[in-house]
């Protein structure tokens, strides 16, 4: 879940013409700075992406201030995977729910507090073939439940880890060239296919075996 405090900061009207900024605080889900953060803003309302949009770190207050930014609006995100909150810049964590900004000649400074979480649940475990038991390297395409278009696909080494939204059913399946694709719980159809929900920081430690494809 992610909301955002929005103040503006008037500059100087000397100050006005230049690029503008934001800055803010990462916070989690129970109000305490996030250090080590990634913060990354992107041009809302189909605006053209520019090399000056990019992704900050925050320091240890939680703290980030991302500057030379156009005026207009900005759609922005947060992530720390090593901590569980995964990139929402993603609308399959983010399920489309994001904080805005908007940046004026008048107003050309926000400052925010973005706050992140709760922390993604994980699955993980290894994924090898089911005859010869080596390693494979698998794609994983994950699904909302509730909407399938909803989707993310990410390619994981044998030994995996995957983020996965809390209190969120979903669907996966996992696939490699040469294998049959593995569904999880079994059904191949995405709208008759078991879903699967877990707690916030709750794993599942899941061990697959992919089938070889038949030979000709």
């Amino acid at each position: 879940m992610l909301c955002m405090v929005l103040t503006s900061s008037l500059l100087p009207t000397s100050a006005a013409r230049e690029p503008g900024l934001i800055r803010g605080t990462v916070v989690d889900e129970k109000g305490m700075p996030v250090a080590a953060a990634q913060v990354r803003v992107d041009p809302a309302n189909g605006l053209p992406r520019s090399n000056i949009v990019r992704e900050v770190e925050t320091n240890e207050g939680g703290q980030f201030l991302m500057d030379n930014l156009a005026p207009g609006s900005y759609k922005v995100f947060a992530r720390k995977e090593t901590a569980g909150y995964p990139n929402t810049a993603f609308a399959f964590y983010s399920n489309h729910v994001f904080p805005t900004a908007t940046l004026t000649a008048s107003a050309p400074a926000i400052d925010l507090i973005l706050r992140i979480g709760p922390p993604a649940a994980v699955i993980h475990g290894s994924v090898r073939n089911a005859s010869t038991k080596v390693p494979v390297d698998a794609s994983f395409l994950l699904r909302r439940a509730a909407d399938l278009e909803n989707w993310i696909s990410m390619s994981q080494r044998p030994d995996y880890r995957v983020l996965i939204p809390p209190l969120t059913e979903i669907t996966f399946e996992v696939s490699a060239p040469g294998y049959k694709t593995y569904y999880y719980a079994g059904a191949t159809d995405p709208l008759k296919r078991p879903a699967l929900r877990l707690e916030s920081r709750q794993e599942l430690k899941l061990d697959i075996e992919l089938e070889p494809e038949d030979k000709p």
